[in-house]
């Protein structure tokens, strides 16, 4: 599987994992976002965790990880380091982690953009691993790709700051990307090189994704040489 799974990742920028959580793995992960969801919050609506979190609308429950043992056993364990593997040929390292959840109605889209593009400096490129925590279709949100060969275009593209939406815009074009609708437990893994958008949540349910990134060596900022976020290692297992 890796074999043709890094083909077709290199040659689109993205692979797409059906089923891949298991039953508990998709209901651990929904019991944490909720948690997290049902925490106060201080800040006027917003998560405070996030500088493009809109409140209600987009919410970014980001790196509490930690505070999960059975998380953490599972963002660096043998399911993820096959997709790790089968993406960037090694198991990486756990870079940055956070569940974005759009809320009912008025849930906020998210402007095309590169991942890489919100580092702030040059680094390799990771892997998003992007989990579907509900079904995910266009009216609640869905996440739209733009395939992307990564050896033909290598670097991040021009972004520029969108004040109404509080956040970056990276493409100017027509295409509209292909949509990623998918059952709840799906894994679509991405570049950060790759150009993704989300749509609006039009239904009455809130949308909830898990979105944990790895990379092949440590991202540190440049002129500190300190870590972006985190560096765990994810465990290693044998090539198939």
């Amino acid at each position: 599987m890796s074999e043709t799974t890094m083909a077709t990742f290199r040659k689109n920028g993205y692979a797409v994992f059906p089923g891949a959580l298991s039953e508990e793995e998709l209901t651990l992960l929904r019991k944490t976002c909720n948690t997290l969801l049902d925490e106060p919050v201080d800040d006027g609506g917003h998560s405070g965790r996030h500088k493009i979190g809109l409140g209600q609308s987009r919410r970014f429950l980001a790196h509490r990880h930690a505070e999960f043992p059975d998380v953490e056993t599972f963002l660096l364990g043998e399911k993820i380091s096959g997709i790790t593997n089968a993406c960037l040929g090694v198991s990486g390292q756990l870079f940055n982690e956070q569940f974005v959840v759009k809320g009912s109605g008025t849930g906020a889209s998210f402007a095309w953009h590169q991942d890489g593009a919100y580092v702030g400096f040059d680094h390799t490129p990771y892997l998003t691993v992007w989990i579907a925590l509900d079904d995910t279709t266009v009216e609640n949100g869905c996440v739209y790709v733009l395939p992307r060969n990564l050896d033909d275009k290598p670097d991040l593209d021009r972004h520029e700051w969108q004040e109404d939406s509080n956040e970056l815009n990276g493409y100017f074009g027509d295409e509209t990307g292909e949509p990623m609708t998918c059952p709840a437990g799906t894994i679509v893994a991405f570049s950060s090189l790759t150009l993704h958008r989300s749509g609006p949540n039009t239904t009455d349910n809130p949308r909830r994704a898990y979105v944990c990134q790895y990379s092949a060596v440590p991202i540190k900022d440049p002129e500190t040489g300190e870590l972006k976020r985190f560096a765990k290692p994810v465990a290693e297992i044998e090539a198939a």
